[in-house]
């Protein structure tokens, strides 16, 4: 095999994966073609948790072959989308390797049986993982029928730990799994964080914010399940003790009235709101943390913790996301810590020891800026060579 033909079928632009197939693009020895079934993303939308219209600035289409199978419609990337023309495209792409999202979407699905039906394999990305409470019931009803679905799936590319747990528990096996990491926007991360100072005391300043105070941020809408107020509330706690800090809140959403009434209950410690924050902006608000925080009761492997890490955030980070482990963007002891979800006392306790002890701190940023460079190079580079590597050995 010279050129590897490589099919990604995708609802719509989504902005951390499209300059991973930027990435892709650039390998001479591939031939990528990006099949969407909706511009969302591409063209404005409302999203209803940021409550505000939202387009995406780095999709850096132009640098990828791609085809919006569906024309100019705007989709929205339920479990009903579809793309009937998905099959004639694919005929006519001829693909050695189609990568897949997922088996929620018709779209999806119709790929799996495109691939199925003229043996061509496929790569498996999802971010699911076992650590939020599900229904007994309905595992019990799902398990077979995932278990079967993945049977006939040739690789599952992993975004962590408790991604590759969630495979095994349905029966994938090892040899099946490649650790890939989820992509941020790589070549804009590699540009920001040599920068970081410059970025991160201009955000200092345009928040009223002195270089020797503590910053802890958070980003994310401002919905129930994200539980910023977590961290709000932890700092009412360590005001009692005598140590204050500022919180960057960066998102917008249903909550914002909640959380801003809790804040003002602080004395001395201040939480900023600042809104919606382009994503070509977020590098100079994670330079500007001593510490990132992750509360939330439902994520499954969050891009914002894999985008602070790899611009040297420490991380603390609630036990039902799914980015922490032994070789995950967070890694206990070493550049973050993990405490039981709405566990307030604990969390206080976490961010006390970070802010009183720089030398953790420092050595934490320094581990978690290498181990995301490392991520990101499986993500965007050598996972591509993996798998041309085993798809022409078992050709």
């Amino acid at each position: 095999m010279s050129v590897f033909r490589v099919a990604v079928v995708v609802s719509h632009p989504i902005q951390h994966f499209c300059p991973q197939y930027a990435s892709f693009a650039e390998n001479k020895d591939v031939n990528l073609k990006v099949f969407f079934a909706s511009m969302l993303g591409f063209k404005k939308y409302l999203d209803p948790n940021f409550k505000k219209e939202i387009s995406w600035g780095n999709l850096n289409l132009e640098k990828f072959q791609h085809e919006f199978l569906n024309g100019e419609e705007v989709i929205q990337a339920d479990k009903n989308i579809d793309a009937p023309s998905l099959d004639n495209a694919l005929a006519e792409f001829k693909p050695d390797f189609i990568i897949v999202y997922g088996y929620f979407q018709k779209l999806q699905r119709r790929a799996y049986a495109w691939a199925n039906k003229h043996k061509v394999p496929m790569g498996y990305i999802s971010d699911s993982e076992l650590r939020q409470k599900r229904s007994l019931w309905k595992e019990m009803l799902k398990a077979p029928y995932v278990r079967w679905y993945f049977s006939n799936i040739n690789y599952f590319l992993s975004v962590g730990d408790a991604n590759e747990a969630f495979y095994k528990k349905y029966c994938v096996p090892d040899r099946k799994i490649i650790r890939m990491h989820f992509p941020i926007d790589l070549k804009y991360y590699e540009q920001s964080y040599p920068n970081r100072q410059q970025l991160g005391a201009a955000i200092r300043a345009k928040y009223n914010i002195g270089a020797d105070e503590i910053v802890l941020s958070i980003v994310g809408k401002l919905v129930s399940w994200k539980n910023q107020d977590h961290v709000i509330d932890a700092m009412q706690v360590l005001e009692k003790r005598g140590i204050y800090a500022n919180l960057l809140l960066i998102g917008s959403g249903e909550m914002q009235d909640a959380w801003q009434e809790k804040a003002a209950r602080l004395t001395k410690s201040k939480v900023h709101f600042t809104g919606f924050i382009n994503i070509e902006e977020l590098p100079a608000y994670y330079s500007a943390s001593d510490m990132y925080m992750h509360p939330s009761s439902v994520e499954p492997h969050s891009i914002a913790v894999s985008e602070a890490v790899y611009m040297g955030c420490p991380v603390i980070i609630s036990d039902r996301c799914g980015s922490y482990g032994p070789d995950d963007d967070v890694q206990e002891n070493k550049n973050g810590w993990v405490y039981p979800f709405g566990n307030i006392e604990v969390m206080a306790d976490k961010i006390e020891h970070l802010i009183k002890d720089a030398a953790i701190r420092n050595a934490f940023s320094s581990y978690s800026h290498e181990s995301g460079v490392r991520f990101q190079e499986k993500s965007h580079h050598l996972i591509l060579e993996k798998l041309k590597e085993k798809v022409t050995v078992n050709k």
